[in-house]
């Protein structure tokens, strides 16, 4: 093999061998790639292990603070005459009663003429103004007040409109 010459005048000798890496230099990395993969896996499952206890909590919350509903009674679908001063007429709409418990039921039954005449009343007393979305929660609530002054057993306590359609 040829020598070769540095600028100190010492001969040096060139190896075949290429890059020589000392082996505990490699086995560290391999250590620390290792320990870093580890470290990834357990965060990994900490996160998801948190994340389904806090999805737990909250539908355990959830499903304490909804209160179940109470029986419903169907009180039939009314269509009536608006009060006049609005552009329609006529409404038609599916009633629902959400009672506060079953006995109720048997006294709604038994009254239902009256509570029927009571709705009616109401509807034909409101125009299509007062009928709109954004009142209909207080009008239900005119409605039920109206509806359990009827009432001694129980109580109505929510009304829903399956359907309703104004013409």
């Amino acid at each position: 093999m040829p020598q070769e010459t540095t600028g100190e005048g010492s001969p040096r000798k060139q190896t075949g061998k290429g890059i020589v890496i000392d082996q505990r230099i490699l086995l560290l990395g391999f250590v620390a790639v290792a320990v870093c993969a580890v470290l990834t896996l357990l965060t990994v499952f900490f996160a998801i292990r948190n994340m389904s206890q806090t999805e737990n909590r909250t539908s355990a919350r959830g499903n304490s603070a909804v209160s179940p509903i109470g029986p419903l009674f169907e009180a039939g679908e009314f269509t009536t005459n608006l009060a006049p001063g609005g552009e329609k007429k006529l409404i038609k709409v599916k009633v629902v009663f959400e009672l506060s418990n079953k006995d109720v039921e048997k006294e709604v039954k038994e009254k239902l003429p009256v509570l029927n005449d009571k709705i009616i009343l109401f509807l034909n007393s409101k125009t299509d103004e007062e009928l709109r979305a954004e009142n209909r929660s207080q009008l239900k609530a005119e409605i039920m007040e109206a509806l359990n002054d009827s009432l001694q057993t129980g109580k109505i306590r929510s009304i829903y409109f399956s359907d309703l359609v104004m013409q």
